[in-house]
C-alpha cells in the first residue's frame, strides 16, 4: 500500500511539472510565433520598398520617353511632311530640332512599315507586328523588349492626321538601352537587372543567393507560367529575394530584376529568444521546485486521503464508510460528494444485485442485441434453450442462431418482431420457441432487446392433439359412410334381384322384346355397381397398410362421379395416368378419402364456371408419386390460400352452407402421416391445381 502512496505522489508530481513546462514551451511558442509574424512583416515591407522603388524608377523612365513622343506625334512639321510624303524634309526637321542626348535611337515608319527616319534593324522587325496590331487600336505604349541578350527600352506612338480624323499617317518608335545606369534609385539592396532565359545561372544572380539557383529557376518558371509580375521568396534564416518579370506585347518574358535581401535582424531577433528561453526555462526550474511543496502540503496529501479511501472501497465494496470531513473550501465539498457519491453507488449496486438475480432466475432467455444483430448480453436461460456456452454466443449473430433471413430484421427499428413458434436446431435437435425482438431507441443510438421461450413441448401436446382429432373425425366419417352404403346396398340388392329374375323369365316367353333386354342390361348395370360400392367399403375398412395402385384407386374414385349427374352431363374429363406406375404403402381407406375429397372439391367449384374441365394426371420422379387434379371453378383467393388447410375453415360456407372445413384438413393430415405433402396453385376465376405427393413403396 505504501509502495502505491508513494507512486501516486510520484505521478502527480510529475504530471504538475509536465503541464507547467508544457504552457511554458506554449507561451515561448507563441511569443516566437509573434516574433517571427513581426519580422516577416517588417522584411516585406522592406522588399517590398525596394521592388516599388524600381517599378516607380521604370515608370519615369518610360513616361519621359513617352512625353518625348506625343511631343513629336503633334509636331505640325512631321504631319505635314508625312501626308505630302516628304520624307527628306523630315529627317533634316528631326535632327535639327532634337539634335540632343535625349534620343538614343528613333525610327519613324509610315502605314505601309516602310522606315522613313532612322535605321532598320532586327530589334524592330522582331517587334514590328505586334506594335502595329496595337497602333490598329489606335494606343501608344512601352514595354521591355530582349534582343542579342540585351534589354531594350522601346516606345511607339502612331501619328494620325488629326484628333478628329484616326487616319493613320505613321509610327514612332523610340528605342533606349535599359539596365541599372537609367534607373534612379535611392535603396541600397543589391539589385541585378539580367536579360530573360530559361534557367539562370550563378553569374547573373547575387553572390549571396547562388546557393539558391535551383529555387530561384522554379520561381521563375512558375511566375511565368502564371504569368505573374513580382514575386517575394525567403529561402532560409539569412536570405530572402525579391523578383521583378518584365514582359513584352506578346506577354513573353524578357527581362528580371532580383533584389537581395539579408535577413540580419531575423538572425538578431532568434538569438535573443535562444537567450530569453534558457532564462525562462531557468526561472521555470526553480518556480516549479516551490508550487511542487506548496502542491504537495495543500493538495497531494488531501488527494491522496481520498484516494486511499477509494482504494479500501474498492477492495471491500459492501464496506461503506463515509470519509472525516477535515477540509474546507473545494476539498471539502470534494469529500462531500464523494460521500453522496458512495451512498447512491451502494444503492445502485444493491438494485442492479436484485435484478440480476430475477433475470437468472427466469425460465425465459433474455438478450441485448447491438446494431448488428450481434448477441451482446443473455441471461442463463438462454444459454440452456440454445444448448450452446456462453464462448460461443457471444458476439454471435442472432439471424444465424435462429436460422432467420437478415431482411426480416429491416423494420424492427419500426415495429417488434415476434415468432410465436419459430423452428431452431441447436446442435442438431429440433425446438419451437416464441422469439420477440424489440427496439430501444437511446440518445444517439439504438439497442435490441429480446425474449425467447421453449414452448416445443406445448407445440408438440397441440399437433398431437389436432392429429388425434383428425383421425377420429376420419374414422368417425369413414364408419358412417360404410354403415349407410351397406344399408343401401342391403336395401338396393333384394328388390334389384327380384326385378332381374322376373325379366329374365318374361324374357322366355317373350325372346323379341328388346325393352326387356334394356331392363336386364341395366339391371346389371346397377349390380355391377353395387358389387364395387361393396368392395370399395371393404377395402376402406381394412386400416393395414399394403402397395396400393394409385391408377387403379383413382379410376374407381372417378367411375363412383359419374354417378353425380353434374359431372356426368355437364364436366370434361380428361386423363393422363403414367403407365407402370410404382405402388404406395398405405391405407386404401386414407388414399381413397383424400384423391375423393379433393375431386369433389374441383366438381362443385365448377358448378357456375363457363369452362368445366377437369384433369386427372399422375407420374413418377425421383422416388415420389405426384398426383395431379386441375379444376377450371372459381379458384381461391390469396389470403385464403395458406387457411384452407385448417380445421373447420370452408370457403363453401357462405354460398352453398355445406362445407364444415374438414376435408381439406383431413387431407393434409393423412398425406403427411404417410411423409409426403400437398402443395396448391389457384387463381381466382381461373381455377385450381392440387398436387399430393408421396413416397412410392420402397423395396
Amino acid at each position: 500500500m505504501k509502495k502505491r502512496k508513494a507512486e501516486l505522489e510520484k505521478r502527480i508530481f510529475v504530471l504538475f511539472f509536465i503541464m507547467t513546462f508544457l504552457l511554458v514551451l506554449l507561451l515561448v511558442f507563441i511569443e516566437w510565433e509573434l516574433a517571427k509574424f513581426g519580422i516577416n512583416k517588417y522584411e516585406d515591407h522592406n522588399i517590398q520598398h525596394t521592388l516599388s522603388e524600381l517599378k516607380i524608377a521604370q515608370t519615369e523612365m518610360m513616361m519621359e520617353k513617352q512625353y518625348l513622343l506625343q511631343n513629336l506625334e503633334t509636331d505640325n512639321t512631321i504631319i505635314t511632311a508625312l501626308k505630302n510624303k516628304n520624307y527628306n524634309l523630315i529627317e533634316k526637321y528631326i535632327e535639327t530640332k532634337y539634335n540632343d542626348d535625349s534620343i538614343d535611337k528613333l525610327t519613324l515608319c509610315n502605314k505601309q512599315r516602310e522606315f522613313i527616319f532612322g535605321e532598320q534593324w532586327g530589334l524592330i522587325d522582331k517587334y514590328m507586328p505586334q506594335i502595329y496590331r496595337d497602333i490598329a487600336r489606335e494606343n501608344s505604349g512601352v514595354f521591355i523588349g530582349n534582343f542579342g541578350n540585351r534589354l531594350f527600352q522601346i516606345s511607339y506612338n502612331p501619328i494620325f492626321i488629326s484628333n478628329e480624323i484616326k487616319e493613320l499617317l505613321g509610327v514612332l518608335i523610340m528605342i533606349e538601352n535599359f539596365d541599372m545606369t537609367n534607373l534612379k534609385l535611392n535603396s541600397n539592396s543589391e539589385v541585378n537587372l539580367i536579360s530573360y532565359d530559361k534557367t539562370l545561372s550563378e553569374n547573373t544572380i547575387p553572390e549571396n543567393l547562388t546557393d539558391h539557383i535551383s529555387d530561384i529557376n522554379d520561381i521563375i518558371e512558375s511566375m511565368t507560367e502564371n504569368k505573374l509580375q513580382q514575386t517575394i521568396k525567403k529561402f532560409n534564416i539569412s536570405n530572402a529575394a525579391g523578383i521583378i518579370i518584365f514582359y513584352d506585347l506578346s506577354n513573353e518574358p524578357t527581362g528580371i530584376f532580383i533584389i537581395s535581401y539579408t535577413r540580419y535582424v531575423n538572425q538578431f531577433v532568434q538569438q535573443s529568444i535562444l537567450i530569453f528561453i534558457l532564462i525562462l526555462l531557468a526561472f521555470t526550474l526553480f518556480m516549479i521546485s516551490l508550487l511542487g511543496n506548496w502542491f504537495s502540503k495543500t493538495i497531494l496529501i488531501p488527494v491522496k486521503n481520498i484516494s486511499n479511501k477509494m482504494q479500501d472501497i474498492a477492495e471491500n465494496p459492501a464496506k461503506l464508510e463515509p470519509i472525516e470531513k477535515l477540509y474546507s473550501g473545494i476539498l471539502g465539498d470534494m469529500v462531500t460528494s464523494f460521500n453522496t457519491m458512495n451512498i447512491a453507488l451502494s444503492k445502485h449496486g444493491q438494485t442492479l444485485k436484485e435484478y440480476k438475480e430475477l433475470t437468472d432466475n427466469l425460465d425465459t432467455g433474455i438478450f441485448w442485441l447491438n446494431n448488428n444483430f450481434d448477441v451482446i448480453l443473455f441471461n442463463p436461460s438462454f444459454i440452456k434453450i440454445m444448448e450452446m456456452d456462453e464462448h460461443q454466443l457471444t458476439h454471435q449473430n442472432l439471424s444465424k442462431l435462429m436460422g432467420l433471413d437478415e431482411k426480416q430484421f429491416a423494420k424492427l427499428a419500426k415495429a417488434p418482431l415476434t415468432f410465436p413458434n419459430l423452428k431452431i436446431f441447436p446442435n442438431g435437435n429440433l425446438k419451437y420457441v416464441a422469439l420477440n425482438i424489440r427496439a430501444v431507441k437511446y440518445d444517439l443510438s439504438t439497442k435490441f432487446y429480446g425474449s425467447i421461450i421453449d414452448v416445443s413441448k406445448d407445440v408438440r401436446e397441440t399437433k398431437a392433439r389436432e392429429s388425434l382429432e383428425m383421425e377420429l373425425i376420419k374414422s368417425n366419417k369413414l364408419a358412417d359412410i360404410g354403415k349407410r352404403i351397406e344399408g343401401i346396398v342391403h336395401n338396393i340388392n333384394s328388390p334389384l334381384n327380384a326385378i332381374l329374375g322376373y325379366a329374365q323369365l318374361m324374357k322366355k316367353d317373350l325372346k323379341d322384346n328388346d325393352d326387356l333386354d334394356k331392363i336386364i342390361a341395366a339391371g346389371k348395370n346397377i349390380a355391377q355397381t353395387v358389387k364395387g360400392l361393396l368392395t370399395k367399403v371393404k377395402q376402406s375398412n381394412i386400416s393395414i397398410d399394403r402397395p396400393i395402385s394409385i391408377n387403379d384407386m383413382i379410376s374407381q374414385e372417378l367411375d363412383f362421379c359419374k354417378h353425380n349427374l353434374f359431372f356426368k352431363h355437364y364436366v370434361k374429363l380428361t386423363t393422363d395416368f403414367q403407365e407402370g406406375l410404382s405402388t404406395v404403402t398405405a391405407s386404401y381407406g386414407d388414399l381413397s378419402l383424400c384423391t375423393a375429397n379433393i375431386i369433389n372439391n374441383a366438381i362443385q367449384a365448377m358448378k357456375d364456371s363457363i369452362q368445366k374441365e377437369l384433369a386427372v394426371s399422375t407420374h413418377e420422379k425421383d422416388n415420389m408419386i405426384y398426383i395431379k387434379i386441375t379444376d377450371t371453378g372459381e379458384g381461391i383467393s390469396k389470403h385464403n390460400v395458406n387457411k384452407i388447410f385448417k380445421t373447420y375453415f370452408s370457403t363453401k360456407a357462405g354460398k352453398s352452407g355445406t362445407g364444415f372445413g374438414l376435408g381439406l384438413a383431413i387431407t393434409k393430415s393423412i398425406i403427411e402421416k404417410y411423409n409426403g405433402k400437398i402443395e396448391v396453385e389457384s387463381k381466382l376465376d381461373f381455377g385450381s391445381i392440387f398436387t399430393l405427393i408421396l413416397p412410392k413403396t420402397k423395396g
